[in-house]
């Protein structure tokens, strides 16, 4: 997981009134029309979660405010979609986003209610409340979600450390690498961070997709680490990994698998001393074409 900046918050006002109000359908008068003091409550709703970091409470949802207008904002997050009158909301908070910030895998196309829309329908379209992510994880994330507010990091509050607190341990045999992925639940997070970043992993099954990247990723190293090897042994190896393992950090986060597979590839002294040409094999005649 990685943090994101939090998006703004310029348009509250502007969002809540341009997309909750009356609408004609079937020759009847709908939705509801949004009054100046109901958009303050609703915008007290959002410095409240604000204050509160994302974290779950029954203020949230918004009870006293009347039926009609938390259904109609709970209606108005379909107004999101590319198209339609909110999809500058969506447009925010996508943005400088790529990768999903939860797997660092596929690409971020979803939108996730941090604190599900269903309960907290005052929240359906506040952009803080919004998390972009990739399908699989914003499906997963479902069955995951723990309403006390204790379960998933939040991406915009719940800060990370800068260290290394993803790891990834090296399995070599057979001409096979196998590698495991888990939080260090040793490393110097804040209270809690540990367990809830593991609960993620699993709710997601994080490291079996991991796993199934692997293989995939270091082949495209191949080529590189044969060459190193060759000019300068086990130790080129190691500069070339290093080398790499910093670009990817600064590419993406030092958490992100990639630069932590890198990592601990790195410190395996089989890897770096030959096996890694055994997984990763080059017919010889391919390199001896290097000295044409």
């Amino acid at each position: 997981m990685r943090n994101l900046p939090a998006p703004t918050r310029d348009s509250d006002r502007a969002d809540l009134k341009k997309a909750i109000r009356h609408y004609r359908h079937g020759g009847k008068t709908l939705g509801h029309e949004i009054t100046d003091a109901e958009i303050d409550a609703v915008v007290a709703l959002y410095d409240r979660y604000e204050e509160d970091g994302g974290s779950a409470c029954s203020a949230l949802k918004g009870l006293p405010l009347p039926a009609s207008l938390r259904k109609a904002i709970h209606a108005a997050y379909d107004k999101t979609q590319n198209g339609r009158i909110l999809q500058s909301v969506r447009e925010l908070v996508f943005t400088n986003v790529e990768l999903c910030p939860v797997c660092g895998i596929d690409p971020a196309t979803e939108l996730d209610h941090h604190l599900p829309r269903s309960t907290f329908k005052p929240l359906a379209i506040h952009s803080r409340n919004l998390v972009p992510m990739c399908h699989l994880c914003n499906h997963a994330k479902l069955a995951g979600f723990d309403v006390d507010g204790g379960g998933f990091l939040h991406p915009y509050y719940d800060l990370l450390p800068d260290l290394d607190f993803l790891q990834a341990t090296i399995g070599l045999g057979g001409g096979a690498l196998v590698v495991s992925f888990a939080i260090d639940l040793a490393a110097a997070l804040p209270g809690g961070y540990a367990e809830r970043l593991s609960g993620q992993m699993q709710a997601l099954s994080l490291e079996e997709r991991y796993q199934q990247e692997v293989n995939t990723y270091i082949s495209s190293h191949a080529a590189a680490l044969h060459l190193a090897f060759r000019g300068s042994g086990q130790e080129g190896v190691r500069k070339t990994l290093r080398l790499q393992t910093r670009y990817e950090t600064k590419a993406f986060h030092r958490n992100h698998w990639r630069p932590t597979l890198l990592r601990a590839l790195t410190l395996n002294d089989a890897f770096t001393g030959g096996v890694f040409a055994e997984i990763l094999p080059i017919p010889e005649e391919m390199l001896e074409d290097l000295d044409d």
